[in-house]
């Protein structure tokens, strides 16, 4: 199940860049939703310092879609 929570994760984390690539801003619900389940298979791993780096990626993609927000409101 770890290795395929994984795949989905890394399936996931691809398609937000393409997205952003495009400026599509569903890249950043797509990278928390990426980063949610990288940071459960660290966690569950004890791979500490990844899951805080996980946890500081979904903070940015929730910065990044609220700024992106707040941008497209004042065009």
């Amino acid at each position: 199940m770890t290795e395929i929570i994984g795949t989905i994760a890394t399936i996931l984390a691809v398609t937000g860049v393409v997205c952003n690539n495009r400026r599509l801003r569903a890249c950043f619900v797509i990278w928390l939703a990426s980063n949610s389940m990288s940071c459960y298979l660290h966690v569950g791993a004890g791979l500490w310092s990844l899951a805080v780096r996980d946890g500081i990626f979904m903070v940015l993609a929730v910065e990044g879609w609220l700024i992106w927000t707040r941008e497209k409101k004042s065009t």
